[in-house]
């Protein structure tokens, strides 16, 4: 965890990441690659560079996101996270060094978050099942069942080895890894290149910059309407993320349903309809925004004071 404040802002009224940076260059050709991992488009775009280490750069970081995750994805059966919630409620996994630090990461965001960020909240999604295009919504009975299952205080650390303390348990690091993973890439690309942006479909971190004097240029789009772009700001060195309600949902009736889930009711949570965090890494910006999309505006607003200023 960074020991740098975590500058946040919070966009409550329909904002979100659209991803769009201007990546012109007066020098060199940009070079733009994008690859589909985790889930969603990854996008790397490098500038001022030479293009054969550019390529080399971008190469190498979707290598490391692609090798994270393995580690760490619910849907690949022998990842280290899959075999630790196969084995919950029995006996104690070794994992790697990797996968121990963002379960820890994971355990403290818990901590500062009083349990509206919880890594354990995988019941819960297996229970709504948006990934698998289910539209059903869980009977009182599941989610009171699935949220008996969440509690990132039931996660065991000892050594290098994990344990989830009941039968049922299981970790999901969704709001979590993508972040991570981001940050690993970029921790390459800088040391290969001078300016460069990763857009990991709305978590980003730009450094350097598009061209001389002129800064990486984020837009914030709508996210009732996908082609109006209603904010922009620049980005160095920082990391970005959102959590909208426009992601993952289906629809029953005028109710939307939507992914991000609070572990507290086992329902989607209600307020906002997106929040945008920056942060010194996109680890923490992922865990942030999150969180504070569960909390709501007034929460949000009346603790942000206190935020600034999480270590």
């Amino acid at each position: 965890m960074t020991p740098a404040r975590l500058y946040f802002m919070c966009i409550f009224l329909c904002i979100a990441l659209s991803g769009a940076a201007c990546s012109q260059s007066s020098t060199a050709e940009p070079v733009r690659r994008t690859q589909f991992i985790m889930g969603t488009l990854v996008e790397i775009t490098i500038v001022n560079a030479d293009a054969k280490v550019a390529q080399t750069a971008a190469n190498q970081a979707f290598d490391e996101m692609s090798r994270i995750e393995k580690l760490m994805s619910t849907y690949i059966a022998d990842s280290e996270i899959s075999r630790i919630n196969e084995a919950a409620g029995k006996e104690a996994l070794p994992v790697s060094a990797e996968v121990l630090e963002i379960i820890q990461s994971g355990i403290a965001w818990g901590e500062k978050t009083k349990g509206i960020f919880d890594i354990s909240i995988h019941p819960l999604v297996e229970t709504w099942d948006f990934d698998g295009g289910g539209e059903t919504v869980p009977s009182p009975e599941q989610l009171k069942t699935a949220t008996g299952l969440v509690n990132f205080r039931d996660i065991r650390i000892q050594g290098n080895t994990v344990r989830l303390a009941r039968e049922g348990m299981a970790i999901n690091l969704g709001g979590i890894a993508k972040g991570y993973a981001v940050d690993r890439a970029i921790t390459i690309l800088k040391g290969l290149v001078p300016n460069g942006i990763i857009n990991a479909g709305g978590d980003l971190y730009a450094f350097g910059q598009r061209g001389p004097d002129r800064p990486w240029v984020i837009g914030l789009q709508h996210p009732r309407k996908p082609q109006g772009v209603l904010a922009s700001f620049a980005l160095a060195n920082q990391g970005v993320a959102t959590s909208g309600d426009y992601q993952r949902y289906f629809m029953k009736g005028e109710k939307r349903y939507h992914h991000i889930l609070d572990p507290a009711t086992g329902l989607p949570a209600e307020g906002p309809i997106s929040v945008t965090v920056m942060a010194p890494t996109v680890m923490d910006a992922d865990a942030l925004s999150t969180a504070v999309f569960i909390m709501g505006k007034e929460k949000a607003s009346n603790g942000s004071s206190r935020w600034t200023t999480w270590k």
